[in-house]
This record gives C-alpha cells, sequence and structure tokens, in this order.
C-alpha cells in the first residue's frame, strides 16, 4: 500500500482531519501500518459494512466525539443504514449506558424520528411481571444469578421491573437482528475493556446465530477507537465465552 491509498483510506475512515495529514506526512510508513488496520477491519470483513459503521457510531457516542459520530451515521446511511435501524442501534444502551446517549445520539445521527410509523401496540398496557419469572430472565441471559439483580429483587423489585422491560425489549430482534444488538455491546464493551460485560454479550451473541468470525470481526473494529487494549481484553472475553458455549453444548 502507498501513502497516497493509505492516506484516502484513513480519511474515508476518520474524516478530513489534521491528524491524518500529519501523519502521513512525516510518519508515513506508521500512516500505512494504521491504514492496513483499517484495510483489516473494513475490507476483510464477515459484518454488513453498515453493523461496522453502527459499532463506531457507538463507540464515538461514549467518548464524546461528536465529529465521528456524525460521520459513521452518515456512512452507516450511505451503506444502507435506515432511521429506523440507527434509532434501535441508540436504543440498545438506554440500560446499560443512560439516556445522555440516546438523546445526544438522536440530536448528533440526524433521525427523523416523526416520520417514522408507531407500533401497533404503543398504547398497549405492561402486565408487571412476577419477580420470579424476572430473575429466570436475567439467570438465562447473564448466565448466573449477580448480586446486581439479586440486590433489586429484594430491595427495589419496582426499578428491576423497569431494567427487566428495557434490557428484554431493546435486545429482541427488530429492525436490527438480535444476535447484531448483542454484537454492538460486545465492540462497546471491549473499546471500553469491560470484559465481563464482553464476554455475557459474546456468548449471547453465539446463542443468537452469531459466528465466532462475527464475534472477532465486531471486536477487532473497536480497535480503530479504542487501540489495542481493547482488544487484548476482548480475546479474553471471547475465549471464556468460546468456552462456556463448548461446555453448555
Amino acid at each position: 500500500m502507498d501513502i497516497k491509498k493509505a492516506k484516502a483510506l484513513l480519511s474515508s475512515v476518520y474524516g478530513d482531519v489534521e491528524w491524518v495529514d500529519v501523519l502521513c506526512r512525516y510518519s508515513p510508513k506508521k500512516a500505512v501500518g494504521l491504514a492496513c488496520v483499517a484495510e483489516g477491519i473494513f475490507n476483510r470483513s464477515v459484518l454488513p459494512e453498515k453493523v461496522k459503521h453502527f459499532i463506531l457510531l457507538v463507540i464515538y457516542l461514549s467518548q464524546g466525539r461528536s465529529d465521528l459520530v456524525k460521520l459513521h451515521a452518515q456512512l452507516a446511511r450511505s451503506a444502507g443504514a435506515s432511521d429506523a435501524e440507527l434509532i434501535e442501534t441508540l436504543e440498545v444502551f438506554l440500560p446499560s449506558r443512560g439516556v445522555h446517549m440516546f438523546s445526544e445520539g438522536l440530536r448528533l445521527t440526524g433521525v427523523n424520528a416523526q416520520a417514522l410509523p408507531r407500533p401497533d401496540d404503543a398504547d398497549a398496557a405492561h402486565e408487571p411481571v412476577e419477580v420470579e419469572d424476572m430473575l429466570a430472565y436475567f439467570e438465562s441471559v447473564l448466565h448466573g444469578l449477580p448480586p446486581f439483580v439479586s440486590l433489586l429483587a429484594e430491595h427495589k423489585p419496582e426499578l428491576l421491573q423497569g431494567y427487566y422491560i428495557l434490557r428484554s425489549e431493546n435486545l429482541r430482534a427488530g429492525v436490527l437482528l438480535h444476535k447484531h444488538k448483542e454484537l454492538l455491546l460486545v465492540a462497546l464493551n471491549t473499546s471500553e475493556r469491560y470484559t465481563e460485560g464482553a464476554r455475557i454479550h459474546v456468548v449471547n451473541a453465539m446463542e443468537n446465530g452469531a459466528s465466532a468470525e462475527e464475534v472477532v470481526d465486531a471486536m477487532t473494529t473497536a480497535i480503530l477507537s479504542g487501540g489495542v487494549p481493547g482488544w487484548i481484553e476482548g480475546s479474553k472475553a471471547f475465549v471464556a465465552g468460546s468456552k462456556a458455549m463448548a461446555v453448555a453444548a
């Protein structure tokens, strides 16, 4: 790869920014190395291109990088993403990252939510779920019953009810496949070096049809925004999750 191609590739991922020009001008071999990383992530991929941009969008959103959020929203749309898919991408993180990430994501991506149809059951009342049933759900999806869930069940059952609704609704298949939602969480947890969270969602992604190649593809995409240390922790989560799947089989 020559420096001209490297610069074009880096600009397509990071935008027309000064640091790309500086790196290409003064450290061309390092620029080529970084471009090869980007090429390995985008041009040798088993995941749809728009899913890669969803991953980078949410990671940059969590990092407060509004310029790159806008860029990857635009690139996701160029790869065929709809506003409904962008909204579902942002909704995935309501339970784990809070309202700010959702509201800021809507603003930065320019989603026209008013133009989207309301779901048929939008006005339906939600019937409370028994605590025992919620605990069974969490034990299944978290592969055990961690203290943060059991303590809520004991002391804050109403709060647990809300968390249960958010999590179960967000991660079911919609305009995005369930496995892709799990992979979004795998990638963000990888970038944040949250190994246990990544492991949980590695298993859930595989249980919902993701291949090992798709999981690694999602994890390594985070290198572009979080560097190799995130992938080091992600690789541990991948190995642990794969072992858990093998035992379950």
